[in-house]
């Protein structure tokens, strides 16, 4: 099936971001037959296998809490009360009955909505599973606001090996975050690196505008909170 842009509607859920809709980017018709809560099988699950890297220091996943989520296939919206992202492996791990620790499908969660609580109408965090453009190497980026153009942020963790310690008779392993922000508009991700002024400025075609907006905004477009402000600006011009 090809990519395409769905807005997924959904009446009983609202963000900071926006009211009853959401932007997301996954594989499949874009048919939602509404919300499911058990028909987890559809994940096509395994068990999570217990014991591995378990002499790793540190967190690899986006929240160290179980959340409840509404993971998204490419037919199926699906409600699970017990979620948590690893970005290491980039891997969606649920609890199933008795506790049972399970990790979906390589791929088959094309997006996942993270809400806080039990409240489904508190949104904490967009995900939508999406390439690099580098060969097969998929990842699950944050959506940071809705709209046509919009700030995405992809987080991965690594295992960073330290020197072998002679006094302890080991070398340390840690998890290790980076971060990476983009910005995503006509269905392109591209890489915000160095001056997020150009590259915002060549990506949307802003000229001599965006640099009106930042002068009367005193905004130097440094930070996310900074770029969502522009965005937020950007988008109700273009009636997104």
């Amino acid at each position: 099936m090809k990519s395409v842009i769905l807005i997924l509607l959904f009446t009983t859920i609202t963000s900071r971001f926006c009211a009853a809709q959401y932007m997301q980017v996954v594989n499949g018709n874009g048919v939602y037959s509404g919300v499911r809560t058990n028909d987890i099988q559809l994940l096509s699950q395994a068990e999570v296998a217990m014991g591995k890297n378990n002499d790793v220091n540190g967190n690899p996943f986006w929240n160290e809490d179980w959340k409840m989520a509404l993971l998204f296939t490419g037919e199926h919206a699906i409600l699970v009360p017990n979620v948590k992202l690893n970005l290491y492996s980039q891997d969606v791990w649920y609890k199933v009955k008795d506790s049972i620790m399970m990790i979906a499908k390589k791929g088959q969660v094309k997006g996942i909505t993270f809400f806080n609580g039990n409240d489904t109408t508190s949104v904490l965090a967009n995900f939508v599973y999406l390439s690099n453009g580098e060969g097969n190497k998929f990842s699950y980026y944050q959506f940071l606001n809705s709209g046509k153009a919009q700030l995405v942020k992809l987080s991965t963790v690594s295992i960073n090996k330290s020197l072998f310690d002679p006094f302890s008779g080991k070398a340390e392993q840690n998890y290790t975050l980076q971060t990476a922000n983009y910005l995503y508009y006509n269905s392109t991700l591209t890489p915000l690196k160095g001056s997020n002024k150009e590259t915002i400025s060549a990506v949307l075609q802003q000229g001599n505008s965006l640099k009106e907006w930042m002068d009367k905004n005193k905004n130097r477009l440094k930070s996310e909170s900074d770029i969502l402000l522009f965005l937020d600006y950007f988008n109700k011009q273009n009636n997104q």
